[in-house]
């Protein structure tokens, strides 16, 4: 958070990047529960996205699983901003900083994604309970934050703040947009 705000001398840039990641978060251990305690996916017959009998989540899958999907959607989190940043400081308006920072990037964290989704997915595999809800939540998070996050979420939420998103920093008068790429 600091050195995110002290890279953008930016106190929302960082807030902002605090709430999608924890919506990433939120949304995946709370699809973990469904999934392995509920059973929500019971009728796949997949052993791997099963309650099971005892139906309950291995205490070691979340803990594990936190810091990697807090690390990778820092990652792409500050890989879509520097390029809006960039594109903000070089005079575009708001949106079109947001529009070229997402067309710019959007293929890079879209195949990243990808795949980093079968990687954890072969997780998915294993006998082990504990990798297979693991991999659940990895899985999960990826594809959650690389198709919807990063390229739906963090639009709106910078569409919604203006230049407000880059304060107390003064980014200067914007007199581009997107027509004069």
């Amino acid at each position: 958070f600091v050195l995110m705000g002290a890279f953008f001398q930016s106190i929302i840039a960082p807030l902002r990047s605090v709430i999608t990641i924890g919506l990433t978060e939120a949304f995946v251990f709370g699809f973990s529960v469904l999934v392995y305690q509920h059973g929500i996916l019971d009728w796949t017959g997949l052993r791997c996205l099963s309650s099971g009998a005892s139906a309950e989540i291995s205490w070691l899958a979340p803990v594990m699983a936190f810091s990697v999907i807090l690390g990778l959607g820092l990652d792409y989190d500050v890989f879509l901003i520097s390029r809006i940043f960039e594109y903000r400081e070089k005079g575009y308006n708001d949106n079109s900083a947001v529009l070229i920072g997402l067309y710019k990037t959007g293929g890079i964290i879209t195949a990243a994604g990808i795949i980093m989704t079968l990687a954890f997915g072969g997780l998915l595999l294993s006998q082990t309970i504990a990798l297979n809800q693991w991999a659940c939540y990895l899985t999960g998070a990826v594809l959650l934050d690389t198709f919807l996050i990063r390229t739906v979420v963090v639009p709106i939420l910078m569409g919604y703040t203006g230049k407000q998103s880059w304060w107390p920093k003064n980014m200067g008068e914007a007199t581009k947009d997107v027509s004069q790429l």
